[in-house]
């Protein structure tokens, strides 16, 4: 039971890193914030966990949006505070401005909560313009520290992150296809088939992290001139090859977990199974060391 709790940490190696990242953040915002700022700790670590992400880029698309969104949403909620006291009129103006500013700055649906939430922040109860612009002053402590943090997250540029995870997926399918092609050939147990399908459903949930990480690639390419628009793309298209892959090794590891509890496969079908299962695994194989040479498995 113990061994299976810590298998659930080892086999998310990236997630623990970046939550572990994120905290550190956290901290380091809060101290920073109450330091330099008179109880500015609270709203910069807040900031601070909005702010971060798993990379660089995004952390600073996120940081620079949550920026200038909170203090123009900040600034024209302030000026409604000052008119019309803190209610209704302020709270409903600060949501409807930060939407707009975030859509307006092509910051994705997470900035467009995050920058309402952090304008609210500033503009809370007990206003005034020094404990706005105090407040102000910890959303950009906050947010400058995500924005460092977020490099220990995951270096690298966003297409190399995503250059090793499909690779590291990729590898993952074809050990674990050579060897639900040695256990058929061998004739394997429902437990077997069963182990394979959880290995294979892990593999799946890697995909989100994989698109999100392809789609970083492109994006970044279009914000940076050094980066290779057409490296990005390349990698773009990998990274859905990757996830068909993934997708077709847990549907494969799922057919031959129901021929187990079925009563397993024909022995007259047992080779013919076997050597297509070993065929893809090399397929994977041999794209990984060679990518222009070999065709996508399936």
């Amino acid at each position: 039971m113990f061994k299976s709790f810590i298998n659930l940490f080892r086999n998310r190696k990236n997630w623990v890193r970046q939550i572990i990242v994120a905290g550190i953040s956290g901290g380091v915002s809060w101290f920073v914030g109450d330091q330099l700022i008179h109880n500015g700790g609270v709203v910069a670590a807040i900031v601070s966990t909005l702010s971060i992400r798993i990379s660089l880029h995004k952390s600073m698309r996120e940081g620079f949006g949550q920026i200038v969104g909170t203090a123009i949403g900040a600034g024209i909620a302030l000026l409604t505070v000052t008119l019309f006291n803190f209610g209704f009129l302020a709270v409903a103006t600060t949501i409807i401005l930060c939407a707009v500013v975030a859509r307006g700055l092509h910051l994705g649906e997470v900035a467009s909560v995050n920058v309402p939430v952090t304008a609210l922040i500033v503009i809370g109860p007990g206003i005034s313009e020094s404990t706005a612009l105090s407040r102000l002053g910890s959303t950009l402590i906050g947010a400058t520290i995500a924005i460092f943090f977020s490099y220990f997250s995951h270096p690298n540029t966003p297409v190399g992150r995503a250059r090793i995870q499909i690779k590291s997926v990729s590898t993952k399918a074809a050990a674990l296809l050579a060897e639900m092609s040695e256990g058929v050939a061998a004739g394997y147990s429902q437990k077997d088939a069963g182990k394979w399908l959880a290995r294979a459903r892990l593999l799946v949930e890697e995909v989100p992290a994989i698109r999100a990480q392809s789609v970083e690639a492109r994006s970044h390419a279009r914000w940076f001139p050094t980066a290779e628009r057409d490296e990005a793309e390349e990698i773009y298209v990998e990274g859905i090859a990757a996830e068909h892959t993934l997708v077709q090794v847990r549907t494969i590891a799922r057919t031959l977990f129901d021929s187990a509890v079925e009563g397993g496969i024909a022995d007259s079908t047992k080779k013919q199974i076997a050597v297509a299962l070993s065929a893809a695994s090399y397929a994977i194989s041999s794209h990984i060391e060679l990518p222009d040479d070999i065709s996508d498995f399936g």
